[in-house]
């Protein structure tokens, strides 16, 4: 069912060039969707869309979301050229590892320039064509800790609760409208992501455990995109998170500090 509500449906995927974003695209591909990919590595997307065919099954649109100019190029281009996309999914974004005490002005800017002001730049261009005709599926994808914050990833953790509300919002503007909002939270995922993950201050001593590949994530993403659910948080572990986090926040508020802690010894 998932493959026919999909079928020559436009999709726009950011940070397509790696990662979730990357995978997301080839499994839209693989459900008959005709993908637009958007990413600032203009080789990787390339090497992508010689992998999926090239247009109309994948066109490579090369931007960086923190460059507003930029970006109001490609959506123009995007629109003028290839089309409004039925479903949008904001999947890009950068990391940051470091206590809320290290982190700077520039860092913290950086992230929220990318995680959450970049989003905007993405879906706002095609909400008015989206309501002209009543049709649209907006996906951003979140994290766990988007759900509850955790030592090491403030800013990290704030960009994500930022998208939280964000959809709120455009939910209530929405409403009836034939457009909907959905956020995906999944957690640790095994990705390049990681790896670019900015740093600043002392290292954390343990590695977090991986709990999806990015495959996985895009498949979840994919069902997303042909229901209208609301939010799905990936792994059970992530779902205990939500609900400890939620019935006993002090005591998950202990259990962090001492894992916080434990990584400093």
């Amino acid at each position: 069912m998932t493959g026919a509500r999909l079928q020559k449906k436009l999709v726009l995927i950011t940070g397509a060039s790696s990662g979730i974003g990357r995978a997301a695209a080839v499994e839209f591909a693989r459900h008959g969707a005709r993908v637009i990919g958007l990413a600032r590595s203009s080789e990787r997307l390339d090497e992508l869309a010689g992998e999926l065919g090239g247009p109309p099954r994948f066109t490579a649109v090369p931007a960086d979301l923190a460059d507003a100019a930029a970006m109001e190029r490609a959506m123009a281009r995007i629109g003028a050229e290839i089309g409004v996309p039925d479903v949008v999914v904001a999947n890009a974004g950068i990391g940051l590892d470091a206590l809320v005490q290290h982190t700077t002005d520039e860092e913290l800017h950086r992230v929220l320039e990318v995680n959450v002001v970049g989003v905007v730049r993405t879906i706002r261009p095609f909400l008015p064509a989206m309501l002209e005709r009543r049709s649209g599926r907006i996906l951003l994808v979140s994290s766990i800790v988007g759900k509850r914050g955790i030592p090491h990833y403030g800013a990290y953790s704030a960009s994500k609760f930022a998208l939280h509300g964000l959809a709120d919002a455009l939910r209530a503007e929405l409403h009836g409208r034939g457009v909907s909002v959905g956020v995906i939270c999944p957690s640790s995922t095994e990705s390049e992501f990681q790896a670019r993950v900015l740093r600043r201050g002392p290292a954390q001593r343990r590695a977090r455990p991986r709990h999806h590949g990015a495959d996985s994530v895009a498949r979840a993403i994919v069902k997303m995109a042909a229901s209208r659910r609301r939010e799905v948080v990936l792994s059970a572990e992530a779902k205990l998170l939500v609900v400890a986090s939620t019935l006993f926040p002090g005591i998950v508020d202990r259990v962090l500090a001492r894992m916080l802690r434990a990584r400093a010894d």
